[in-house]
C-alpha cells in the first residue's frame, strides 16, 4: 500500500499543558466569545495529545457557541477548520470534506477568493480527496491552491510549498509522472530552505515513492535513507512520520525481490502505527497488505492470505467500497489463491479487483498492467485461452498508449 505523508499544522494556538476541568472551564460569568475560545482552545491541547473525543466534543462546543452569534466570524471558520483536521487524523474523510469545505466557505465569504488565508485548507482538502481516491476533485481543489500561490508570489512560504507537493501527489496518482516530480522537487527545494525537517522528510518519502514507482529503485532507497534519518533525528520513535519511512523502505525491497530485508521493516512500520492509531485504521490495513505481500514474496501463502484478510476487513470498514487500495488487497488475495492452484477461487477475485480498479484508475491506466498480468496467467492455467487473448491485447494497447505519451 502506498501511503503519502504530508505534514501540516492545522491547529489553533495551544493552551498551556495544564488541563482545566470541563465544568469549571466556562464560568457563569463568562461570555459566550471567551468561553468558545477557550473550548476550542483546549480542543486543540487535546487534539495535539492524541485525545480526538474529548477534541471533538470541544470543537463542536466551540462551534455551536460561535454558530449562535449574530455574524459568522474567522474563528468560527477556524473552528470548522480544526474539526476537519481531526477527522482527517481518524482517517473519517467523509466527515473531513465536509467540514473543510464549511471552513472554505466561511473564511471565503469573510476574506475573498484569492486570499492567503485560504490555502491551508485547500491544501489539506486536496489531500482528503486523494485519500478518497476522488483524483479529479483533488486535482481541481490544488490547482486552485497553486493559482493563489501563483497570485501572492508565496511559493517560498510553507503554504506554498506544500499547495505545491500535493498538487505533485494528485499529478502523481494521475499519472503525470514528469509534472509530479518536478513539483515534488520544487517542494523539496523550500522545505531545505526552510530549515523545515519534518516537511523535508515528507517530501523525501513522496519523491523516493515516485522514482520507485519507475523502478528508479537506487535513487527512491537514497531517498528513503535520508528521511528515516531526519525523522529519527526530529521525531519520536512512535511518531508515524518514521513509519511511512520504514513502510516505503520495505515496499521497495519487495520491488527488488528482497522478502527477508523487507519484512522487519514493515513490522516496524505496523508497530509504529499501532501505537498511533486505532486498530480499524486504515493506516493499519495498509501495513498488514504490506506485510502479506512480502510473505508472497517468500512463498508463505498462509500467512500472506490472514494477513490480506485482516487488512481487507479494516480498509472495507474505512474506506469507500470502489477504493483502489481494496481493490489492491482483492488482487492480492487473489494471487494467493492462484500460486495455491485454487483457479475457481481466484478467478472471481481477480473480476473483482479488477473493477474496482477500473472505477478509481481509468480503463487505460498503466496501473493496471501487473493486475491484468497476474489475471492472464490465471485464465492461461485455466486454459481460458480465448479470454487470456483479449487480456493480453488489451495490456498491449495501454503499453503503446503509454509509450506514446508526452513526457513534457
Amino acid at each position: 500500500m502506498e501511503r503519502a505523508f504530508v505534514a501540516f499544522l492545522a491547529l489553533a494556538s495551544l493552551m498551556p499543558a495544564a488541563e482545566p476541568e470541563f465544568e469549571t472551564l466556562c464560568p457563569a460569568t463568562q461570555s459566550a466569545q471567551d468561553c468558545a475560545v477557550l473550548t476550542n482552545n483546549l480542543g486543540s491541547t487535546y487534539f495535539a495529545e492524541g485525545k480526538y473525543r474529548e477534541a471533538e466534543l470541544l470543537f463542536t462546543r466551540a462551534i455551536s457557541l460561535w454558530s449562535a452569534e449574530a455574524a459568522p466570524s474567522d474563528d468560527l471558520a477556524k473552528a470548522f477548520h480544526n474539526l476537519a483536521a481531526l477527522y482527517h487524523a481518524e482517517a473519517r474523510n467523509g466527515d473531513a470534506a465536509r467540514f473543510y469545505l464549511r471552513a472554505l466557505d466561511l473564511r471565503e465569504s469573510l476574506a475573498g477568493p484569492r486570499d492567503l488565508s485560504l490555502l491551508p485548507i485547500l491544501n489539506e482538502l486536496g489531500l482528503v480527496y486523494l485519500e478518497m481516491a476522488d483524483y479529479v476533485q483533488a486535482e481541481k481543489t490544488l490547482q486552485r491552491a497553486i493559482a493563489i500561490v501563483e497570485a501572492h508570489q508565496a511559493e517560498k512560504t510553507a503554504d506554498g510549498a506544500d499547495a505545491m507537493n500535493s498538487l505533485a501527489l494528485a499529478h502523481d496518482q494521475l499519472g503525470r509522472l514528469a509534472d509530479s516530480e518536478a513539483l515534488y522537487r520544487r517542494a523539496l527545494a523550500q522545505y531545505r530552505q526552510m530549515s523545515d525537517p519534518v516537511r523535508e522528510a515528507a517530501a523525501l518519502n513522496n519523491l523516493g515513492r515516485l522514482l520507485a514507482n519507475q523502478t528508479r529503485y537506487k535513487e527512491a532507497e537514497q531517498l528513503y535513507r535520508e528521511a528515516i534519518d531526519i525523522a529519527k533525528q526530529k521525531l519520536k520513535p512512535s511518531d508515524p512520520g518514521l513509519a511511512v519511512g520504514f513502510s516505503n523502505l520495505g515496499k521497495l525491497m519487495i520491488a527488488q525481490r528482497k522478502f527477508s530485508a523487507a519484512e522487519p521493516l514493515l513490522r516496524r512500520a505496523e508497530e509504529i502505527d499501532r501505537h498511533s492509531f486505532r486498530p480499524d485504521d486504515p493506516r493499519i490495513g495498509y501495513d498488514l497488505c504490506n506485510e502479506a505481500a512480502a510473505a508472497v514474496g517468500r512463498k508463505h501463502y498462509d500467512d500472506a492470505e490472514a494477513l490480506y484478510r485482516k487488512s481487507e476487513t479494516i480498509l472495507e470498514g474505512a474506506l469507500p467500497p470502489n477504493h483502489p487500495e481494496i481493490g489492491k488487497v482483492i488482487y492480492g488475495i487473489a494471487n494467493v489463491y492462484r500460486f495455491e492452484n485454487r483457479l475457481d477461487e481466484s478467478e472471481p477475485l481477480f473480476e473483482r479487483a479488477i473493477t474496482i480498479l477500473e472505477q478509481a484508475w481509468g480503463r487505460e491506466s498503466p496501473k493496471l498492467l501487473a493486475v491484468l498480468q497476474s489475471y492472464e496467467a490465471l485464465l492461461r492455467e485455466r486454459q481460458q485461452y480465448a479470454e487470456a487473448e483479449a487480456v493480453q491485447v488489451r495490456s498491449t494497447k495501454i503499453r503503446v498508449v503509454e509509450a506514446l505519451r508526452p513526457t513534457n
